[in-house]
């Protein structure tokens, strides 16, 4: 059976966010099984009491923590974290980051697949970026009517939360 471009970009596009994850989560594996401490040099570089817990004070000079987060992960409730604590809310964070980003490749992988499987819009160049579900599509068309067909199928996409259309209609 035979595949639309749209379903071989979907199956592609899978494969490649497969490949990516399981690439990121056995470089993690590797690190834990050589023994290694990940985000030991930065939990030592914010205690500075040396006491081998970071309070709150400590713990603000890492720009990425929110203090709802430095609670939560505060498991002995002892308004410090230990270095498992504190590895623990990191790899949590790394976790939500490195999410957010795939999830954002994907939309924009099922929105070019989108495009493509369209007959009128396949063979233009319109370039798609995605940051957190929202997408902005650019480029250049020949008629208004499919600068709306672009908005139209980008917006049909599942995970699109919003679409700014940047194309531009160039007459000629």
């Amino acid at each position: 059976m035979l595949m639309s471009k749209f379903q071989q970009a979907i199956v592609f596009g899978g494969l490649l966010t497969a490949a990516i994850t399981l690439n990121a989560f056995a470089f993690d594996l590797k690190e834990v099984k050589n023994g290694d401490q990940p985000y030991l040099d930065g939990f030592n570089a914010l205690d500075k009491d040396q006491s081998q817990t970071l309070s709150w004070a400590e713990a603000q000079a890492d720009s990425g923590l929110k203090h709802q987060d430095f609670n939560a992960f505060d498991a002995n409730k002892d308004g410090s974290l230990s270095y498992q604590e504190y590895a623990e809310l990191k790899t949590s964070a790394g976790q939500e980051i490195f999410k957010a980003a795939m999830s954002d490749s994907w939309i924009t992988t099922k929105v070019k697949a989108r495009l493509l499987e369209e007959e009128a819009l396949k063979s233009l160049k319109i370039s798609v970026e995605t940051h957190q579900g929202d997408v902005l599509i650019s480029g250049f068309v020949s008629d208004v009517t499919l600068k709306s067909r672009a908005e139209q199928l980008v917006a049909s996409v599942e995970g699109v939360k919003s679409v700014k259309n940047a194309i531009v209609v160039k007459e000629g």
